[in-house]
């Protein structure tokens, strides 16, 4: 038993050369097996595939064909040298762009282009060849990468900062590691029966239930984050209010510059005299801002209105302009005139008030 497990993992090993095209290193393996051997099959069976590998080294013209071994389990097809070489250069690619041949920029099209070019000469009912099943599956999973945005992202996030090795022999770690694994699962009669093939186009997103549940994680926080704002602000609703509304009924106004404002009786019994003031003081000074601001839109307006006129010389229209009411700057000026220093406009503002003076009278 144990000289059928080291003739089989032997046999095994030369074939793994083979795919790779290490010819030498099979030869090598062949030669150490066959000094420690005694029995009269497995060293014709070793010599038969060291016959094979010569050829294979050799290359000639007249060695088109290869195959099968007589003596051997170890190529049981016959196959052509141009169906080796293309398991061979699948083989020996390190990433998935080079295994379709595309570049990294490639589309979709392109990528499915390049993939059905080497399944036409890589399936295994057309390609004989040792390592054409495993080379297929790699071609497959390529694509099926870089067919995926995510999964191509992904993979080219870990390929730019240097770990692309890594991640393809953990990929395709069961064709490299299948040699030395294969007898002792099979001893230890643990074998799980293997996922039948399916087409890269036809094949679901190996990670797509996890890459969902992300998505799910994400929207449901994403919610719970936006339900507890949305309840914040309704929860911190403003003391007071310019306009009255079912919540500030109580309407009031302030001590400084009698502005007129709202609030709610219940808030209104919470505050004491002082807390009362400096609420007024902070609401002066926000609807004295809202008033700075709307002021300096209606002058903006008006001013574009009279350079208008000015250009296509319409004395309509500068009429108009000059006549067009700007009520927030009204409020400011009635609101200076109570005294209150902070209040003042500037003197653009001034000068504007009294050309609209004239103008009307």
């Amino acid at each position: 038993m144990e000289l059928r497990h080291r003739r089989r993992q032997c046999i095994d090993k030369v074939v793994k050369d083979l795919c790779l095209g290490n010819y030498d290193l099979a030869l090598v393996r062949i030669n150490e097996r066959l000094k420690s051997l005694r029995d009269h099959d497995e060293i014709v069976a070793l010599l038969e595939l060291k016959n094979i590998v010569v050829r294979l080294r050799l290359k000639g013209e007249d060695q088109r064909i290869i195959g099968p071994t007589r003596q051997s389990d170890a190529l049981p097809y016959s196959f052509a040298l141009e169906m080796l070489d293309v398991v061979q250069k699948v083989m020996r690619c390190r990433t998935h762009y080079e295994v379709l041949r595309v570049s990294h920029h490639a589309t979709y099209s392109e990528v499915k282009r390049a993939y059905h070019k080497l399944a036409l000469r890589l399936h295994p009912d057309k390609n004989r060849a040792p390592g054409a099943e495993q080379a297929f599956r790699r071609i497959s999973e390529a694509a099926d990468c870089l067919t995926d945005c995510q999964k191509r992202i992904e993979y080219n996030i870990v390929t730019a900062v240097g770990d692309c090795h890594g991640q393809l022999s953990s990929e395709y770690d069961d064709y490299i590691n299948e040699i030395g694994d294969k007898e002792e699962e099979q001893d230890l009669k643990k074998t799980a029966p293997r996922r039948p093939y399916q087409a890269a186009n036809q094949r679901m997103p190996q990670r797509k239930s996890l890459y969902q549940t992300k998505q799910l994680v994400i929207g449901v926080m994403a919610s719970l984050v936006f339900l507890f704002i949305t309840l914040h602000y309704i929860a911190a609703s403003p003391v007071f209010s310019f306009t009255q509304t079912s919540t500030h009924s109580l309407r009031r106004i302030s001590r400084s510059n009698h502005i007129t404002y709202y609030i709610s009786p219940k808030n209104l019994e919470k505050y004491a005299e002082l807390k009362l003031i400096k609420l007024e003081n902070e609401l002066e000074q926000v609807y004295i801002s809202d008033l700075k601001q709307n002021c300096k839109q209606e002058r903006n307006l008006r001013d574009t209105l009279l350079l208008r006129a000015r250009q296509s010389n319409n004395p309509k229209l500068r009429d108009h302009a000059m006549r067009m009411p700007t009520p927030a700057c009204q409020a400011l000026l009635q609101l200076a005139k109570s005294g209150a220093r902070p209040l003042l406009l500037d003197n653009r503002s001034l000068e504007d008030h009294k050309m609209n003076q004239k103008t009307i009278d």
